[in-house]
Parts: structure tokens; C-alpha cells; sequence
């Protein structure tokens, strides 16, 4: 029955090819030939002859008819003209006829850039949407796509339009009866032309609910009449008569009768005739589709007994290959037992290995530590001897001066009073300068809230004789209060440490008018003390490693690298802070950062 249905279709498709063969367009004959346009008020007027309902050849008398031809005669009897009309076989022909001066209009051609360049238009005649028409079942293309076949009438708008779109199959067509049979048979995915020229001929032809439109107008077209370039009053003499016309009772009368619905092709007859035919063709079609059916029922039989026996070979060739799967998820599960067993004692061995080297670094610590302390005690005392040369100095002047008043006998006892009582004053000095140290090394037991100022100038104080036999100049800027909670002597001694660190650079390279300056101040939550030299800045190889244990750049003997590395310990482990390093111009910041008192209570610092 399936058959029958879709040979029924062939028919209906074969009668609409037999109209349009009939209605095809021929070469212009001679007594068609182009008239020269020598009479007065006469105009030659060029179109296809076959774009119905808009331009076509009438099959009988082989005169111009359409919608066009209707409305340009009206026209030109309003503007008091004579038309004579002339066929091109294709849409570049009959633009070829008014461009070579063979004709001088085109009526009712839709306007677009490539031929505003060729024509001088009128005002518009008529609207004309142009939609992207596809087959009625068709679900992949609303719009315009890469990839997309569209089918367009040859030098037509829609033609113009796709050369712009790139990724776009065109192909282009003679007529529409071709385009729209095209568009049916599936060789193209759309057509891009004048949709109520199409939709019309599809109407016509029956096949009207096949093909539909989607989606918004991919142009918006309007006709006028196209008329040849330098003929300005000619223009103007349609335009007028244009300017009244348009929308008037005869215009819509005119345009009823091409556009409106025309009497139904397939009529009593017709429908007699090929309902016989289909009977006839149907009953003879009937045995061969019968032989046909079995013979394809029969091949369908036998591809599915070689289907059948090809699966129920690889059905056993499964069974193989799952047998040897599961030998080898039972030798993966050995394998696997014994790597669990490796793994374990692997496990064991790497616990002891870790108490081992956790053993090792705390003795490494230790050292660390003790090592840290005896620099720590060879700064002590070289403070020591710098803060005592002088009051040793003064109290050795001080006895020689007694001998020598005793030897002349000018030794009162006045004088001897006032030479010990200095030599006392200088000796309680030096007494006072063994407790300040001891309160430098004193270690903490317990955190406690400190004004970092205090203790920044007492570092001060401690240093300054060392710094200033060495000509370098210290300076401490302060806000008030700068508070933390910590270990005040460990604060004094990573300051210490940093402070010698930028007097050995200085020192070493030489650095004319050397200076070290420190600045205590609040920024936001944080107590924070910058120590900056002018000795050059570190190198950016050796920046990221001045934390590193045992890292130094000073000569064998002269430094251990362990300094910077316990000031690291003591701001960020023992004090919950942060100490980094960078350079600034002239050289380095070393900057400590704490939580100020009243935030250190609420958290550290991160």
C-alpha cells in the first residue's frame, strides 16, 4: 500500500513537470525582436518569461502577462506612454537588455545594492518578503547556517545576499519551477527567492503544504521599476504616475486578480483521468512490487541467518575472552595480596624512618640552638668590649693621674676624693652594663604583652657603641605604643641578629656614609618594625634562601648562617608572627610583623 501512495505522489510530481515544460521559457524570436524605441512617448520594457505570476510568456498567443505587465501598463497610460515589451532568457539577459540600451525599464524588479549601482529605481510598486522556505517535515535549519544548501533564482536578490554569507552551498536555477522541484526532490536544503512568487506556484501545483517558511524575512524587498541609467525625466514621468496609482481601487483590483486565489489546476477532469491512470498503472505496478517484496524479504532472511550465525561466533568468542578475564582478575587479586603484604612492611619500615629523622632533626635543632647561643654569647662580648673600652680607658687615666699627683705632692685629700668618687661612678657604670646584658640573654618562660618601642630602644642602646666604631649610623623612628604579645628578650634578640646581619654587609662592601634605620609603627591589626640598611639590596639568586639554616655569603669563619634562621623561629613559631625580607632601593628591608596586643587575643596571624 506504501508503494501505491508514493507512485500516486510520483504522479501528481510528473503532471507539475509536464506544466512547467510546457511553461519554460524559449529563445526570443524574430518577429519578437527588439524594437528601437524612435517613437514618440514609447518606452521598451524588458522581462523574464517565466517568473509567474509576477512576469511569464502566455502559452497560447506568446504575449507578455502578469502582474508586472498589468501594473506598468496602467502605469504608463497615466503617464501617457506606450509600452513594448521584450523577453530575456534569464534575469542577466534581461538586465543586459537595458544596460546595453535595448530596453529602458525592468518593472517590478526588487531593489538591492548590486542593482542600485546598474538602474535608477522608482518608488516602490509592491512589498515583497523574502523568507528561507524549506520542506514542511524539515526541523534542521530556522535560519541561515554553515553548511546549508539553499537554492536562489541566477542574478536574483537572493543570489546577491549569499555571496556575503560565507560557508554556504548556492546553487542556482533558471526558473522556479525548477527551484521549488529542487527543493521537493531534497538535492537542496532551502530556497531563497520571492516567497509569494513560490508560495503561488506551489499552490498551483498542489504541493503547497510540502514546503514551509521559517523563521523572520531574511530580506525585506520591495519592487520598483528598474529604468536605465541617464534618463532622470523618465524617472520622474513614472514617479508621478507611480505616486497615484499605488493603493488605488484598480491597483488592488490588479493585484486580486494575479495575486489573490486562481482556479484550481486539478479539475473534474483532470481528476478522472489520472485517478484511471493510478488504477491502471496500480494494478500492473501490483505484481512486480509483490515480486519485489519477497525477493527483498527473502535477502532480508538470509542477511539475518548470517547476522544470526555472526553474533553467536562472537557470543563464543566472549565466552573465551571472559574466561581468560576472570584468570586474570584472580592473578591481579594474588598480585594484589602480595603488594598489600610489601606494602605494609614498607609502611613499618617508613615509621621507623621517620622517628629516626624526626630524632635527627631535634638533635640538628639543638645544635642549631647551642650554636645560636654561643654567636649569641661572641656578640655579648663583643658588645661588652666595646661598651667597656672607654670607662677602662678613663679609669686607667684616672689612677696614673693620682700617681703622678702623689709623686709632685699635690695629692689632697679633696682631689683623691673626687678621683674615686669617678672612678666609682664609671665602675657602677660598667656594672650596670653586665645587667643589661644579662637581660638581653635572659630567656622568656612565659608570653607577656610589651611595648615593642621600649624594647627597641634598649637594642638600640646595646648596639650603638659597636655600630658607631664602625662609623655606621642608626636611627629609630617610632609611633607610641606600638604593643604585642610576646618574649620580649627573643624579640631584642632576633633585632640583634638582623642588625648585625646588615653591619657585616655594610662592613664588607664598603658602603660610603653607612646607616641602618628602624621604624615601629601600627599598620591596621598589626605591629610592625622595619629594619633597612643602604648597603645595596640582596642578590635575587640569594633572596628566596636568607631563612635557610646553615645559608651564608660571608667567608669561611665568618658566619654561620643560623642567625636569620633563628629570627624565622622566633617571629613565626615562637610568636605566631611573620618576618620577611625584600629589597628597596639603596638595599634591604628585613620586616617583622605581630598582631598588636588587644588582636593577638583573638587569633594569630596568618
Amino acid at each position: 500500500m506504501q508503494a501505491i501512495v508514493s507512485w500516486i505522489k510520483a504522479i501528481v510530481k510528473w503532471a507539475l513537470l509536464m506544466t512547467t515544460t510546457v511553461c519554460m521559457p524559449s529563445v526570443v524570436c524574430a518577429e519578437e525582436a527588439v524594437p528601437s524605441p524612435t517613437v514618440a512617448d514609447t518606452i521598451v520594457a524588458a522581462i523574464p518569461p517565466d517568473f509567474p505570476p509576477t512576469y511569464s510568456r502566455d502559452r497560447q498567443s506568446g504575449k507578455p502577462v502578469g502582474f508586472a505587465v498589468d501594473i506598468l501598463n496602467e502605469i504608463a497610460r497615466r503617464a501617457g506612454l506606450k509600452v513594448v515589451y521584450v523577453f530575456g532568457q534569464h534575469w542577466d539577459d534581461v538586465e543586459h537588455l537595458v544596460l546595453s540600451g535595448q530596453a529602458d525599464v525592468i518593472p517590478n524588479l526588487i531593489v538591492d545594492d548590486a542593482r542600485s549601482k546598474l538602474f535608477t529605481f522608482t518608488k516602490p510598486i509592491e512589498a515583497v518578503p523574502i523568507y528561507l522556505t524549506v520542506r514542511s517535515h524539515e526541523s534542521r535549519f530556522q535560519r541561515i547556517v554553515p553548511g546549508i544548501k539553499i537554492g536562489v533564482i541566477k542574478e536574483s536578490v537572493g543570489e546577491h545576499y549569499l555571496k556575503n554569507i560565507p560557508k554556504v552551498t548556492v546553487t542556482t536555477y533558471s526558473n522556479l519551477h525548477s527551484l521549488i522541484f529542487e527543493l521537493l526532490s531534497g538535492q537542496i536544503d532551502a530556497a531563497l527567492t520571492a516567497t509569494p512568487n513560490l508560495m503561488k506556484l506551489a499552490n498551483e501545483a498542489g504541493v503547497r503544504d510540502k514546503i514551509k517558511m521559517v523563521g523572520e524575512p531574511v530580506i525585506d524587498g520591495k519592487r520598483a521599476i528598474a529604468v536605465r541609467k541617464g534618463d532622470p525625466a523618465l524617472t520622474a514621468r513614472l514617479n508621478k504616475a507611480i505616486a497615484g496609482f499605488v493603493g488605488s481601487p484598480e491597483y488592488q483590483a490588479l493585484y486580486r486578480k494575479w495575486w489573490g486565489t486562481p482556479e484550481p489546476y486539478w479539475n473534474a477532469r483532470r481528476v478522472v483521468v489520472a485517478i484511471a491512470a493510478t488504477l491502471v498503472v496500480a494494478i500492473m505496478s501490483m505484481g512486480g512490487w509483490r515480486y519485489y517484496s519477497i525477493k527483498r524479504l527473502n535477502a532480508q532472511l538470509t542477511e539475518s541467518m548470517a547476522g544470526l550465525e555472526k553474533a553467536q561466533k562472537t557470543l563464543q568468542e566472549q565466552a573465551v575472552l571472559l574466561e581468560e578475564e576472570i584468570a586474570e582478575r584472580h592473578l591481579a587479586e594474588v598480585k594484589l595480596a602480595v603488594k598489600q603484604q610489601q606494602l605494609e612492611e614498607i609502611n613499618r619500615s617508613l615509621e621507623d624512618r621517620i622517628a629516626t629523622t624526626l630524632r635527627e632533626i631535634r638533635e640538628k635543632d639543638q645544635m642549631l640552638i647551642q650554636q645560636g647561643r654561643f654567636a649569641a654569647m661572641g656578640e655579648m662580648i663583643s658588645n661588652i668590649s666595646h661598651q667597656w673600652r672607654q670607662p677602662l680607658n678613663n679609669v686607667g687615666l684616672i689612677i696614673q693621674n693620682l700617681q703622678e699627683m702623689s709623686e709632685n705632692g699635690e695629692l689632697s685629700q679633696d682631689v683623691l676624693n673626687y678621683e674615686v668618687r669617678v672612678a666609682m661612678d664609671i665602675i657602677q657604670f660598667m656594672s650596670n652594663t653586665i645587667d643589661d646584658f644579662r637581660y638581653f640573654f635572659k630567656p622568656d618562660k612565659e608570653k607577656k604583652e610589651f611595648v615593642v618601642n621600649e624594647v627597641i630602644a634598649k637594642t638600640v642602646k646595646f648596639m650603638s657603641p659597636a655600630l658607631r666604631s664602625c662609623g655606621i649610623t642608626i636611627t629609630f623612628n617610632e609611633e607610641s605604643d606600638v604593643c604585642i604579645l610576646g618574649y620580649p628578650n627573643e624579640y631584642s634578640q632576633m633585632l640583634i641578629n638582623i642588625i648585625n646581619n646588615a653591619k657585616d654587609v655594610l662592613l664588607e662592601r664598603k658602603i660610603p656614609d653607612p646607616c641602618v634605620i628602624i621604624h615601629a609603627f601600627h599598620d591596621n591589626e598589626l605591629a610592625t618594625v622595619t629594619i633597612t640598611d643602604n648597603a645595596g639590596g640582596i642578590d635575587a639568586a640569594v633572596l628566596p634562601k636568607v631563612f635557610d639554616p646553615y645559608f651564608t655569603t660571608k667567608e669561611p669563619g665568618k658566619g654561620t648562617g643560623i642567625g636569620l634562621y633563628m629570627s624565622k623561629v622566633i617571629a613565626e613559631k615562637n610568636m605566631g608572627g611573620r618576618l620577611i625580607a625584600r629589597n628597596v632601593p639603596d638595599g634591604a628591608e628585613f620586616r617583622i610583623e605581630l598582631l598588636s596586643c588587644g588582636c593577638a587575643e583573638r587569633g594569630v596571624y596568618t
